[in-house]
């Protein structure tokens, strides 16, 4: 008989380390919650969920690239929450939050397999889960899709191929666990390399290079190999089919990113700035840090890397590894896809937001000797025993060989240490919570948020019958680069019951049609912008008559006709050699106005009446162009 499947929660333990721990990260959620309240969707969020209400859970749909992005996991997880509950903020702030509850956990659980109930452990922790580089990536829900769960994957990765290593179980959960991080991020593919990197230079013996042709030598890495392999094809296979494509960077703007990047924006961030924030954007503050905090936290950090070098062996080893991610997964990527206009990408946190988990783990790998012992206290080893010892110890050699120890120290640390990280890390949560706290005064919700509840219960207000134009939305809602992905007939659409949803998406001839005005609520048709002509007096327009228009095929483009017709008549509207019908009903002797939706391409406009009944039909004006609300009545 099969044994049962089971699934293994990693074990918390108990005692002070573990509860003091997890009252931190529930203190910092509390602060993240508070700045996700005064945030609210905003520009390629509308995308996600708009994307999600017009397809179904398909594979095309899942892979599909988004501005250079391969990530189906996230694409999954909105599609999900679209149909549980379109433009749900509670829904996906609770998401994002148990996500990173789950993230930060697993991060203590990591520290305590690697460290053992050492009260270093907590100060390292902070370091993670009050890290303000982390907030405004989870603060926009585009962003969060991709950042919170690549760094849930990241250190669940590390966590199980920790515990493999120790007890030779689970060889191949850390595998399944980049899978998960690749499915969220494209960044992901830098999760086998930081899992190689851990491995071989903390968990392997005698030098670098010899542990890192032991490690090699494991199938579990080839496995990872076949893995990034199969995503590059997969990537490859499906790059083009976003709507974005990357055009590479310029040569002028990639110093000067690099420089916010590298040289402002992450230091500060590690060390709980940036304190000050400013070129507030639709997302939120840019990092805008004083040259005073910059050189405090070049300093900080300079002191950090000449202390742990100094004190243990191996730490130059973790140095190294924080390094090697971020040049090649945080600032190689955003140049490649983000150095095309201004540097001052480099001063937008989320592209270093995971790199605030990578350097809260090399900082633990630098100053803390490796327990070895797991969270059980069992030790074990996984493949051939060189990341494991019989005896539950875990390999600690120094750079100069041998089997070595679990403490690496180059010389005794002494007692005034431990007073002096207390109070740096005091100080770094001060810093950290002013600058989480200054980031959530810059974010603008509130802006965006009567917008969508109006457009809400403007849709649920509306009648079955409701003919509804499309017309873009606001620019601080959606940019007007995104074309047609801006129209209402595509942002809003998930708001509206399903047969209004279709007709929305695909508008007919009416009399009377509907559009969102910009305060998001539905309003009938009072223009049609740029092209108006029109006939003086009793006069009509001959029936082989060609307006001077110039139609690009915008689907929110409408022919607007005024007319008399004694009966109801068959019209043809042509636009550019694209024909579209409508009839038209008959009028009172005053007229009527109807709209015909075109999105023919071309140039030339001409209306015609079909058969005998367009005798009698006399056409007195014709609008072309956007839909646009009627004036508020008084």
């Amino acid at each position: 008989m099969a044994e049962p499947l089971q699934i293994r929660l990693p074990a918390l333990g108990r005692g002070p380390v573990t509860g003091v721990g997890l009252l931190l990260i529930l203190v910092s959620l509390a602060f993240k919650a508070g700045v996700l309240s005064k945030a609210y969707f905003v520009e390629d969020d509308f995308l996600f969920v708009a994307g999600a209400g017009e397809s179904g859970l398909t594979w095309d749909y899942l892979t599909r690239v988004h501005k250079g992005h391969l990530m189906p996991g996230s694409l999954a997880l909105v599609w999900v929450l679209t149909t549980i509950a379109p433009y749900s903020w509670a829904l996906v702030s609770a998401v994002t939050i148990a996500l990173q509850a789950a993230a930060s956990i697993m991060f203590l659980v990591l520290l305590r397999r690697l460290f053992g109930d050492r009260f270093g452990v907590l100060a390292v922790l902070a370091v993670y889960v009050f890290a303000p580089l982390t907030v405004p990536a989870m603060s926009w829900w585009s962003a969060a899709l991709n950042a919170v769960p690549l760094q849930l994957a990241l250190v669940a990765a590390l966590a199980a191929h920790l515990r493999y290593v120790q007890t030779g179980k689970g060889r191949w959960h850390g595998l399944a666990w980049a899978a998960v991080g690749m499915a969220f991020s494209t960044k992901g593919v830098f999760i086998p390399f930081v899992v190689f990197g851990v491995t071989s230079a903390y968990l392997g013996r005698g030098h670098w290079p010899r542990a890192i042709l032991a490690e090699l030598r494991k199938p579990v890495w080839w496995a990872h190999g076949l893995l990034l392999a199969g995503y590059a094809v997969l990537y490859l296979l499906r790059r083009g089919t976003g709507d974005d494509a990357l055009t590479g960077p310029k040569a002028e703007v990639v110093p000067g990113l690099v420089r916010r990047l590298l040289g402002e924006t992450f230091p500060t961030g590690v060390v709980g700035g940036p304190l000050r924030w400013g070129g507030v954007t639709s997302t939120g503050g840019l990092a805008d840090p004083t040259t005073v905090t910059v050189i405090v936290s070049w300093t900080v950090i300079t002191l950090l890397v000449l202390v742990t070098c100094l004190y243990r062996r191996r730490a130059w080893r973790a140095w190294a590894i924080l390094v090697a991610y971020v040049v090649a997964a945080d600032t190689v990527p955003t140049v490649i896809a983000r150095a095309t206009q201004w540097d001052l990408i480099g001063a937008e946190t989320r592209y270093v937001a995971d790199a605030a988990l990578v350097f809260a783990l090399c900082l633990a790998l630098a100053a803390l000797p490796v327990d070895g012992r797991g969270d059980g206290g069992a030790g074990g080893r996984g493949d051939s025993g060189a990341g494991g010892r019989g005896d539950g110890e875990v390999g600690s050699g120094g750079d100069g060989g041998g089997d070595g120890g679990v403490d690496d120290r180059r010389r005794p640390v002494p007692g005034w240490m431990t007073p002096v990280c207390g109070v740096l890390t005091a100080v770094f949560l001060a810093a950290s919570l002013m600058s989480i706290n200054g980031f959530g005064d810059t974010l603008t919700g509130d802006r965006i948020r009567p917008y969508l509840q109006a457009a809400r219960e403007s849709l649920a207000l509306a009648a079955p019958d409701a003919d509804i134009y499309a017309r873009p939305v606001p620019a601080h809602i959606v940019l007007p680069w995104n074309g047609a992905r801006r129209l209402t007939s595509h942002v809003l659409a998930p708001l509206a019951a399903p047969h209004l949803r279709q007709r929305m998406r695909h508008p007919g001839p009416s009399a009377r049609p509907y559009v969102f005005d910009d305060a998001g609520k539905l309003v009938p048709v009072g223009q049609v912008t740029p092209f108006f002509d029109g006939v003086k007096g009793d006069d009509c327009y001959p029936a082989d008559k060609a307006f001077p228009v110039e139609s690009f095929g915008d689907p929110s483009t409408v022919v607007a006709l005024a007319y008399f017709s004694p009966r109801s008549v068959q019209v043809v509207v042509d636009v550019g050699g694209t024909q579209r019908a409508a009839t038209l009903p008959a009028t009172s002797a005053l007229g009527a106005l109807h709209y015909v939706p075109h999105d023919g391409l071309g140039k030339g406009l001409r209306v015609t009446a079909a058969g005998e009944q367009g005798q009698d039909f006399c056409l007195k004006a014709v609008a072309f162009g956007e839909p646009g609300p009627a004036p508020p009545t008084r």
